[in-house]
């Protein structure tokens, strides 16, 4: 055997390995986000029954907001820092590495440190009730925990620990909630809002610890006096990152806050089951986004655009057919399942619900969509469709909320799903020349 042979067996070999390594972190990786999605759901359920739609609400409400304020605090750092992280670890940059680590916890105190004050001082100036402040309190500290969650595990995702950078923050902390609240009720504890959010917190809290263990675990230590660089200039390209986010956290989450302003507590508590019920519906999407957004990105560096057109097409398919499914399920079972698995009180859950599972099904209909965009350097394009189309969601959305209560506000979604649906299919027409719905698949 040339020694020419031998070396190509060895580059395949590694491939291969390679590969291989790379499917079976793509199958932790889903298995780890829907154990957390389950966890999530069930503490949903068991809160939904023992709280009651009142209380229920008001937990609703503040966990939503405390994940609309981490999306802003962060500020675009999590993705930033798996890209910049990967490639300093590459180049064993360890001093540049840590002045990331640092610069982006730095960032994101300071920021947590504003939204919370100007949060205190704006109940403060609205004179709300200790039980009210306290709320407030609560959501500002779970602003700031799950903020340095989501930025550590990226830290270490970046750096090359897929597993620890996943699992505390997508699937251990929800597992440990639903754990805790189990076992004091259990006990005989009497829980409310504010006691379900303290513990969230105290998990939280312990989440962020062990990250930050694992962080200086996968650190080299620096010797003494060792060099430090300057600081790294990341603003300019973190935002627009952070910019997205936000908005496609307001665009799951302004529902939430229209039903607290405008309709009842126990009306908030219904759509609360009604949006916790429609993640659970949408997780064929979510699965078709995660599995398939790598993907995506390689085919667009690559010069042979059809395969990329036929994944982009027989995906829309795909995601069209099982949500349709979903769609036709909850219009004529998800009165009887709601009112089973969270009481009789939530049953009126299933219109909201109904109404955001089709929204899900437009968004199939329009297949990788949006990730399309923010795989293939079109994440400014995707801020204004975004801005487009929640804007006018939202327009829309209050009217409707104050005539229909939840029902209304689960109405918005549909606007908004129609139009970046829309809007990203004109973008991937005109920039990429790839058709991303299923219309694809029928002139192939």
């Amino acid at each position: 055997m040339t020694p020419e042979i031998r070396a190509m067996m060895v580059r395949g070999r590694s491939l291969a390995a390679g590969r291989g390594a790379l499917i079976r972190s793509g199958f932790w990786s889903l298995a780890l986000r829907l154990s957390g999605l389950v966890s999530g759901f069930l503490i949903g359920v068991l809160l939904a029954r023992v709280l009651g739609p009142t209380e229920f609400g008001i937990y609703g409400l503040v966990t939503t907001m405390a994940g609309l304020g981490m999306t802003v605090v962060q500020l675009g750092t999590p993705q930033l820092a798996v890209r910049e992280l990967s490639v300093r670890a590459n180049r064993a940059d360890w001093i540049g590495v840590g002045t990331i680590v640092r610069q982006f916890a730095f960032a994101v105190a300071i920021a947590s440190a504003v939204i919370g004050l100007l949060s205190l001082v704006g109940a403060l100036a609205l004179k709300v009730s200790n039980t009210e402040l306290n709320l407030v309190v609560q959501c500002a500290i779970l602003t700031s925990l799950t903020a340095f969650t989501g930025l550590l595990a990226a830290e270490l995702r970046g750096l090359g620990a897929l597993l620890k950078g996943q699992s505390m923050d997508i699937a251990v902390r929800p597992l440990l909630t639903f754990l805790i609240v189990g076992a004091l009720l259990l006990a005989g504890s009497q829980m409310d809002a504010l006691l379900a959010l303290t513990i969230q917190n105290a998990v939280t809290l312990g989440a962020v610890a062990i990250s930050v263990l694992w962080l200086k675990q996968v650190l080299p230590v620096q010797p003494h006096g060792a060099e430090v660089a300057s600081p790294i200039p990341w603003v300019r390209a973190a935002l627009p990152l952070g910019a997205v986010d936000v908005l496609r956290v307001f665009d799951g989450s302004y529902g939430v806050v229209l039903v607290g302003w405008i309709s009842s507590g126990a009306d908030l508590g219904v759509f609360r089951v009604a949006v916790a019920c429609a993640v659970l519906a949408a997780m064929p999407v979510t699965i078709f986004h995660i599995l398939l957004a790598p993907t995506v990105s390689r085919l667009h560096k690559s010069p042979n655009k059809e395969e990329l057109q036929k994944l982009l097409s027989w995906t829309a398919v795909a995601m069209t057919a099982i949500m349709l499914l979903v769609a036709v399920a909850a219009w004529f079972l998800g009165r009887p399942l709601i009112a089973l698995v969270f009481g009789v009180a939530y049953a009126n859950a299933w219109l909201p619900l109904f109404l955001l599972t089709l929204a899900q099904l437009i968004y199939a209909l329009f297949g990788m969509g949006p990730i399309l965009l923010a795989m293939c350097d079109g994440e400014r394009d995707l801020i204004r469709i975004y801005a487009i189309a929640i804007s006018a969601a939202v327009a829309l959305a209050i009217p409707m909320t104050f005539r229909w209560g939840g029902a209304g506000a689960a109405a918005g979604p549909l606007v908004s799903a129609s139009l970046i649906g829309w809007m990203s299919r004109r973008y991937a027409r005109r920039e990429l020349g790839v058709e991303i719905t299923a219309i694809g698949a029928l002139s192939s």
